[in-house]
């Protein structure tokens, strides 16, 4: 009796594991945007954040720069970029359009950056599914977004794991 108690209830969560999101993003307001108010606004859609002290810092514009090199793949794709600036002009010196955080001191904070420089990849589930205070290349953005949790499950699904 034990033992079918057990394999009922590893049957129960593991159906309620599908649907759950495994680390949610820490939702922040939005400046500007007549059709988004929040992140969650964007649900359906992957998100790039990049958390800044300065848009005129080095290793913002390296990101930028680097963000780039694939931008064609993510507009097709719908991605979203978001800045959270927190000091000097508000305006990003990039083609890439990024809509602003409305409290950038409260994103860092929220997504534990305590330092100049983060860049988090939101998935189209809420989840966060890459958070480095490193530059990194757009390959990795892009891995990251197109391979969440949400994508790995359905694929699990499709070979019957």
């Amino acid at each position: 009796m034990r033992t079918f108690l057990r394999g009922a209830l590893v049957l129960a969560l593991a159906a309620t594991a599908e649907a759950m999101v495994v680390r949610p993003a820490p939702n922040f307001g939005l400046e500007g945007t007549p059709k988004a108010s929040s992140l969650r606004s964007f649900r359906g859609q992957a998100v790039v954040l990049v958390i800044t002290r300065s848009a005129r810092g080095k290793d913002f514009r390296r990101q930028v720069y680097r963000l780039k090199e694939m931008y064609g793949q993510f507009a097709t794709e719908k991605v979203v970029f978001v800045a959270a600036i927190a000091e000097g002009p508000a305006d990003v010196p990039s083609d890439i359009p990024f809509v602003l955080a409305a409290n950038p001191a409260q994103v860092a904070a929220d997504y534990g950056v305590a330092g100049k420089f983060a860049i988090a990849v939101i998935g189209v589930d809420g989840n966060l599914d890459l958070i480095t205070s490193k530059v990194i290349p757009a390959a990795r953005v892009k891995d990251a977004i197109f391979n969440n949790y949400e994508t790995q499950s359905a694929e699990r699904k499709d070979l019957n794991f």
